[in-house]
């Protein structure tokens, strides 16, 4: 027994690893996603209002959308212990994604309490999601989807053992209603993992009266937070949803309208051509077809997420392939002893398959890793079972010393495409050389009248504050300004013409003018200036090609120039 109990410290303890060692630089960049989290918490911490002066927000406005708050509050004790900085911001999600690991053991335990070989499928469980480049990757930065991660399965690990002990059935609840404020895809699910856990296991054991009863107390408390949740949908999360929803997605609807344009040109009557080729067959099939693909090979062993953006991998699987026979060979066997008449084990595939469709009804670069990832946990004990399984058919101890052998390659392998390779493809998505630019500014910037900065560069304003820790008053102030965007029907504030934050001006570059300025100092992309300029200050990304440029328009650097 003390054995086992080491085992589980040295995986709990290689997974913190994993997670934490470099998470200031890896991955490379810091996106505006994260910056903004950072800047709003350190705003709150210091005001107890967000840069837009909200007083303690539920559903914090980012630039144009809303987030779910839960994160953001994570970051506020992060921030007054680290300071404002990458890794103040990034150190709550490596906490989250290690003790997910810990959960991931118990939760495993319970599912399988009446299997023989329950212990090794929840430590294999527990392995395999601590070296799992998906979860590593989505633990390593400041991103809220990891937050229902763990809070889900907390959250079922305590209703299953609710309902003998009703003290565990509060905790659940509190729990699923924080999963409500952790991540906007989780809202969606989670009223069907609820229905799942009612029509499994509550409706059989109790009946719906009785369980009201018993459990009142714990409905009381999700119902406090699922009205507060309900709340924030009518001034925030809605444009949230609305801006990513399929529903919404012009490509879509543009397709639709020349599939029927085609068709009645080729010569079917306008009305057929209606009926085959209209806005709801055409998000329906997108649905399906993105439902579908990510349970795919493709999504999760070769070509993994679809954007960089949340430090992951274009081109890498979320999973390693040695995984791929245990997740077949676990439904293989589920199907041939007929497990899914086990309520427990059922649960476990309703949940996978019903992980994906937030991020199917979502319009996305490719496979949307980030929104999908609320099945980690589960797919990871489906593929430890499947691992012990197989292992009670195949008992040859030198098979498995090869499996565990190519785990071991995996890892490695992933690790040094992690901080070797990927920085190349993640900074360009992550907004790499604001670190680098911002110190040069703080230096530089208060011997120029004029500091203008490139609309191109994408939300600026945020870059600065959090960099050269802009007092949040003087962004809240500001901030009042930038709404205008709201006013004008644009989604974003760098969509603003021109806009301002202490002493920069944000607006678009003109080459000509701009650089016949007296005295000026413009910051923007390479692309922003003539091919030939010489910059006074570049920052390069980790591939030598430039990132960010700074050039003056003084006259020594003329000259040079």
């Amino acid at each position: 027994m003390r054995y086992k109990y080491i085992f589980l410290g040295l995986i709990v303890g290689l997974a913190f690893v994993l997670r934490f060692v470099g998470i200031s630089s890896y991955p490379a960049g810091f996106s505006a996603d994260e910056v903004n989290q950072g800047y709003t918490a350190y705003s709150i911490l210091k005001t107890g209002r967000d840069e837009w002066g909200e007083l303690f927000p539920v559903a914090p406005r980012a630039y144009g959308d809303y987030r779910a708050p839960l994160y953001t509050y994570l970051t506020v004790p992060s921030v007054f212990l680290f300071g404002l900085n990458e890794f103040a911001v990034r150190f709550p999600n490596v906490l989250v994604g290690t003790i997910a690991i810990l959960v991931l053991y118990l939760l495993s335990k319970e599912l399988f309490k009446n299997f023989k070989n329950s212990e090794a499928i929840s430590l294999l469980a527990a392995s395999i999601l601590a070296i799992s480049p998906w979860h590593v990757g989505m633990s390593r930065g400041s991103f809220e989807t990891n937050l229902p991660s763990l809070l889900i399965p907390l959250a079922s690990l305590f209703f299953l053992k609710g309902l003998d002990k009703k003290k565990y059935m509060l905790a659940s609840m509190i729990c699923f209603g924080f999963s409500l404020f952790s991540y906007y895809s989780a809202r969606l699910l989670l009223p069907f993992v609820l229905l799942a856990f009612y029509l499994l296991f509550v409706r059989p054991k109790f009946g719906v009266l009785q369980a009201v009863k018993k459990f009142k107390l714990s409905l009381i408390v999700f119902a406090i937070f699922a009205f507060l949740a309900s709340y924030t949908m009518f001034f925030g999360a809605q444009t949230r949803i609305a801006d990513v929803a399929l529903f919404n997605s012009e490509a879509i609807f543009r397709t639709a309208a020349d599939q029927k344009y085609q068709a009645v040109l080729l010569g079917l009557p306008d009305t057929i051509a209606r009926l085959f080729s209209n806005k709801v067959f055409a998000v329906g099939e997108q649905i399906i077809k993105n439902y579908l693909g990510y349970f795919s090979i493709e999504f999760l062993f070769t070509q993994g997420a679809g954007e960089a953006t949340y430090g992951l991998m274009p081109g890498r699987g979320l999973l390693h392939l040695i995984e791929l026979p245990f997740l077949l060979f676990s439904i293989y066997s589920i199907l041939q002893n007929k497990l899914y008449r086990d309520r427990r084990i059922l649960f476990i595939l309703v949940v996978i398959a019903m992980a994906p469709i937030p991020a199917s009804l979502t319009a996305s670069v490719g496979f949307a890793a980030n929104r999908s990832a609320l099945m980690i946990p589960w797919i990871h004990i489906l593929a430890a079972y499947g691992a012990i399984a197989l292992a009670s058919k195949i008992k040859i101890k030198k098979i498995w010393i090869a499996f565990a052998t190519f785990y071991v390659f995996a890892t490695v392998l992933f690790l040094e495409d992690y901080f070797f390779h990927a920085p190349m493809q993640n900074s360009r998505q992550m907004s790499y050389g604001w670190k680098q630019m911002a110190s040069y500014l703080d230096e530089v910037s208060d011997s120029y009248p004029q500091v203008i900065i490139s609309r191109n560069l994408s939300e600026p304003q945020m870059f600065l504050a959090f960099y050269l820790k802009i007092d949040p008053r003087v962004v809240q102030k500001e901030s009042q300004d930038w709404l205008r965007y709201q006013a004008n029907g644009l989604k974003f504030v760098d969509q603003l013409g021109e806009y301002k934050i202490a002493n920069f001006t944000i607006r678009n570059l003109d080459r000509n003018s701009d650089l016949r300025l007296d005295s000026a100092l413009l910051v923007g992309k390479p692309e922003d200036f003539p091919h030939d300029i010489v910059p006074s200050y570049s920052v390069n990304y980790p591939d030598g090609q430039q990132a960010i440029i700074a050039v003056s328009t003084r006259a020594e650097y003329a000259k040079g120039n």
